[in-house]
């Protein structure tokens, strides 16, 4: 696959924006499921033939495991494949008890299932990141009304219910940084649905490890610019650590 090729779907507006909506939804959505004795950390991640470690992005968001990482497979689009999905003890016990109150805090890994075998070298993922920078202006400035529409035709066909979201023009918060094997930005977005309303920051950081292009996610609830701070300040660390943890 051709990097244009990889750029053009990750570049889709659908698949940015739906990650950030849906997500929220169906963490506030979800039906009762069995309890959790104890969160699950591992290590390893499959990634195509690749082995990749994903810590953590903060000691107080863990990984649900293979048996309860499957309640966040709806919140990822068909373009991309889930690795890891960090959730916080509270919000996940808000999850089994059926309580209808979205995650406060969450974070999600990818990757791009039509590049999970493709090497990506430094160049390339200075193209994917150059043309990112490029685009994410006009991809997030895309009519949200069509993308009510299709995110609208997803959860019912999912759910089999009439639940739709409203969603308001995102605001761009542009580049959180730029590295050679990384590269994030940043959003803020006011979702309705399921008769809430939240106004959710996103960090969408793109890292290129062992020559795989990943893409990692940190949301986090809108209160005041503390919040766009901290989801900044985790992206970049978080980046840093998958990376050292894949030297």
């Amino acid at each position: 696959m051709n990097i244009s090729r990889i750029l053009s779907l990750l570049c889709s507006p659908f698949c940015i924006m739906y990650i950030l909506f849906l997500a929220w939804v169906t963490a506030i959505s979800q039906e009762k499921s069995p309890a959790l004795t104890k969160l699950i950390e591992p290590q390893s991640y499959r990634s195509g033939l690749k082995s990749i470690v994903i810590p953590p992005p903060t000691t107080d968001l863990s990984e649900l495991g293979s048996d309860y990482r499957v309640l966040m497979e709806s919140s990822v689009p068909d373009t991309n494949r889930l690795l890891a999905a960090f959730l916080s003890t509270e919000d996940f016990a808000n999850i089994r008890s059926g309580i209808s109150k979205g995650a406060n805090r969450y974070a999600l890994v990818e990757n791009l299932r039509q590049a999970e075998f493709v090497d990506v070298d430094a160049d390339a993922f200075k193209q994917v990141s150059d043309g990112m920078a490029q685009q994410f202006g006009a991809v997030l400035n895309a009519s949200t009304k069509d993308k009510e529409e299709e995110l609208n035709h997803k959860l019912k066909a999912m759910r089999g219910s009439d639940t739709t979201m409203t969603l308001d023009k995102p605001m761009q918060l542009g580049v959180f940084f730029s590295k050679p094997n990384a590269c994030s930005f940043g959003i803020i977005q006011q979702i309705s649905a399921v008769g809430s309303s939240v106004k959710m920051v996103a960090g969408i950081t793109i890292l290129r490890v062992q020559n795989r292009l990943l893409y990692a996610y940190i949301y986090s609830a809108y209160k005041d610019e503390d919040s766009v701070q901290w989801v900044r300040k985790t992206s970049e660390q978080w980046a840093d650590a998958i990376l050292k943890a894949n030297q």
